[in-house]
Order: C-alpha cells, then structure tokens, then sequence
C-alpha cells in the first residue's frame, strides 16, 4: 500500500511504504520505508538501516543526509553528498603510567599504559614530539574501554621530548595528553675516549673525566673495572677528578680502565687509558736525579749524551740538560785552554765569577768558540753548571761524591769535599779539606787543603797538582802540573 498525505494529518498505523509530504504523526511503523518531506514525529522508535562497510560503500544509490548504522564499525554513519561519515564521541586521554621512561626501557620495548575513555578496538596511538615529528606506535592492545597499551617506537629519544601521546578511534576522532612524557637519556660523555695523556713514574695525576646529563640530573661516577689503583690512582665519584702518585715502572706503561658514568639510574661506560712515563731523563718532565740512573732506564739504548737531571730531589733544583758518558760521569765544566800559551782574549778571571753557572755546558769536547761557550770577558771560551746544582748531582754528600778533573791530558780525582769555584767560604762552598788520588780506586789515596784562592784544584797536594782555572789575571786555561792555559774538563758522580 502507498499513501500520500497532504497537509496536516494522523495515522494510527501503517504496514507499507508512505511518502508523506507535511507534519506526519505515528504511534508505530512497521515495513520497510518511509520517505517523510517535512517533520516526523514519533512516540515509539525509529530504525535505520544495519550494513556492513561493504554494502555500504555497494549501495547503487546514496542520498545526502542518509543515516546507515554501520555494522563492522559498530557506528552510526550518515552520507554528507560525498562520504559516509562516522557518528561518535572522541575518546579522552587523562593520564599515563611513566611520564619520564629511560632510553634503555625504551630500546628494549616499552610498553606505555594509557589511561581514559571511550576507547575502542582498533585505536590507533602517536607519540608526537616537540618538533611535531610523530612515531606511531608498533603494538596497540585495547585492555579495556579506558585503558591502552602502547609500545613507545624505538626511535622516540630524548631529543624532542616532552612527547604528546594521541590516541585515534577508528572513527578518526581523536584526543591527545599534551607534553605526557619526558625521555631520561644516558649520561652523555665530554671526555673523549681513548688516552688521557702522561703522567710519569712519581709525578701526580690532575687528570678530570666528565659527562653530562640531559635532565641535569647528578652524575655519579665508578670503575668497572680495578685498573686504576694498581697504577697508583684513584677517582672521585663526585667530580670525575682522577688523582694519585703515578707507581713506578720500568718502561712507559699503559694503564686500560672503564669508567661508569651514572645518573638516575641510567649508565654510560667510556674506555680510557693513561701512560706512565718512565723516567729517563729524556726530557724535563721525565728527568732523574744522577747519570748512572738515566744507565739504569734507558738500558741498552743509552749513548753518551745530553740528558735532563735534578741532583738530588729535596735540594729542588729545576730540571737541566747534563753531558754523560757511558760510566755515568757528569759533566760540569769545560774551557778549551788556548794550547799552553797565554792569550788575551781567553782570559779567566775566576773570583769575578762567583759560584753561578756559566754558558751552556753542552760537550766535553766543547771549544772556545763552540755554541754554548761564554763570549763574556773573563771568562771568554768558559762553559759550567753552579756549584749549586753540582753539590745536587753529587748527592749533597761530600764524602758521596766524586769529582774527576783533567788539565792538558793530567787526570786527578778527588772526594770528602764539595766542588767550589772560588775560595770565598761565605757563599757556602769555600775551600776546605780534600782526599784525593791518580784514580778512581785510589781517590783517598792522599789529603789536604789545596793552595788557597783557587777553585777547587790539587794543587800542592800532589796526584796531578792540576787546577781548572786562575783566580787572578795573566791566566788563559788550566795547570796541568807543568804548566798553564791548558784545556780543563771536569766531571763529577755519586757513588
């Protein structure tokens, strides 16, 4: 049956199709279609149609405004003139379960408990960071009408954070937690791995390792492995500084340690290393205190040569380049002499002189004119270490110490006595009583107090009489026992 009312009207009942143009009032329907242009009014219910997806989207005829009741979406879904659109309410997103998860937790595969409402299978979850990059999630279970479990993407890090987390129904509406969760990263290493440097046998160790932490969390620092300590080291948790006497060793040494940097649970390891430096006076840093122990390090290795010397340690003295030969004697003066005649030219005025250093003493073959040799008057041609210094390379012992001095091919040695260059005892190393010898064996072999206002010589005293230079004038070298300006080295070591 098909009625068409016009107009203002009421139907009890109605089993059939009606197209009805006007105000239609019902109790009830029954049938199949009813077409209202106008206003329905209706006591009792009214149904839509139940499709799938599929016979939505095969419907052969489709109006704008048609409400279908989707089955596979369980949704309401109207037809706008080009789509079907979904009817439903957004889900909310109130709160997560960790707002600050750890960049290990995630590489692992963190899952995120998301609470709210409204959610529905098939919710889809986007982790979206502060520069608007999205991660969408890998796994999304759908616990419960208010709750979501979500695995954080593995590429979400610590470098957008905050990250939003956007839930997405199936209907495309949609709800986001803003700024939800932070990441807390690793401590992240300043320090470069690999070697930290030198620090030579007995000197200490200034050496400071640091990282930092992204959320400016407080960073503890630890060794993983027990390498530090048999080295003579130690580190500080709090500052990273590593300190301690460097041990001893007999070569340059690496020491290979791991370092922990910790801060809120989360842990980054650095590989470093550090060299002890054996000390073998072949540099500043590394010099030693007499000839026969620069022998001793550089073993087999060692030629005759300029090395770097302090003497005896508690005197202080800095650090100097000192001639040794292959015995361990040390060079500490050197004039050329002029050949046995005088000359003007190479005059040594010896008590004008006083106890400092002059030139540079660099070989015991050094000439008048060589590079290193005084080119001041009176003491022209001259090269020698202070008697200051020389006291420390003897040991600061008289009786410890030997000194070897040869004028114009006559050696004499002497001992029980401190080398000095003038015979003024107010400067502290002024002429007192010697032992002395032709030889090394026989040092003691003899003893007086050599012929007074001289540098420390033989003189009068036999094995040699030789003396290094004049106190006076008139005098252009050394005395060998028969006569003057004659070449003069001397050469001192502890025993």
């Amino acid at each position: 049956m098909s009625v068409q009312i016009k107009g203002d009207g009421t139907i009890d009942g109605i089993d059939q199709g009606i197209n009805a143009v006007g105000v239609v009032t019902a109790t009830s329907f029954s049938g199949s279609s009813l077409v209202v242009t106008g206003i329905a009014t209706a006591t009792g219910r009214i149904g839509v149609g139940t499709n799938t997806t599929t016979e939505i989207n095969a419907l052969p005829v489709k109006k704008k405004g048609q409400i279908i009741f989707n089955e596979t979406t369980n949704l309401l879904v109207y037809y706008d003139g080009n789509n079907w659109i979904n009817i439903d309410s957004p889900p909310t997103v109130s709160s997560i379960n960790n707002a600050n998860p750890t960049e290990t937790q995630i590489a692992a595969g963190f899952d995120l408990v998301i609470t709210g409402e409204l959610f529905k299978s098939g919710a889809t979850v986007k982790f979206i960071g502060n520069d608007g990059t999205t991660h969408t999630s890998p796994t999304v279970t759908l616990n419960s009408s208010t709750q979501i479990t979500a695995r954080i993407h593995s590429s979400v890090s610590n470098a957008n954070e905050p990250y939003d987390v956007k839930v997405t129904n199936p209907s495309g509406l949609s709800n986001t937690l803003e700024d939800a969760f932070n990441v807390n990263s690793k401590p992240i290493w300043s320090t470069a791995a690999g070697s930290l440097g030198t620090v030579i046998e007995g000197a200490n160790a200034n050496i400071t390792v640091a990282a930092t932490d992204p959320e400016s969390d407080t960073i503890a620092y630890s060794e993983t492995t027990s390498n530090l300590s048999g080295a003579g080291f130690s580190l500080n948790s709090s500052s990273g500084l590593i300190s301690g006497t460097a041990a001893a060793v007999s070569g340059d040494t690496t020491t290979s340690f791991t370092l922990r940097a910790t801060s809120a649970g989360q842990t980054a390891d650095r590989s470093f290393s550090i060299i002890t430096g054996n000390k073998d006076g072949s540099s500043a840093a590394r010099a030693l205190q007499y000839g026969s122990e620069v022998i001793t390090a550089q073993g087999g290795s060692f030629s005759a040569g300029k090395y770097w010397l302090t003497g005896k340690t508690s005197m202080g003295q800095s650090a100097q380049q000192v001639y040794i030969d292959a015995d361990g004697w040390m060079l500490v003066y050197r004039h050329a002499g002029t050949g046995g005649s005088y000359n003007s030219t190479y005059e040594i005025r010896g008590n004008t002189l006083g106890e400092a250093a002059v030139g540079t003493l660099n070989s015991p073959t050094q000439g008048l004119t060589d590079s290193g040799s005084s080119t001041a008057q009176y003491s022209r041609g001259m090269a020698r270490l202070s008697s200051t210094f020389i006291d420390a390379l003897g040991g600061q012992s008289a009786s410890g110490n030997v000194i070897r001095m040869t004028v114009g091919g006559t050696t004499s040695f002497m001992t029980d006595c401190k080398l000095w260059w003038t015979a003024d005892s107010a400067d502290g190393y002024g002429r007192t009583s010697i032992s002395l010898g032709s030889s090394y064996a026989g040092r003691r072999s003899g003893s007086g107090t050599p012929d007074g206002g001289r540098p420390l010589c033989a003189y009068n005293l036999g094995y040699g009489n030789v003396i290094p230079y004049y106190h006076g004038n008139g005098y252009s070298g050394g005395y060998k026992g028969s006569g003057w300006h004659w070449d003069c080295t001397t050469w001192i070591r502890q025993y």
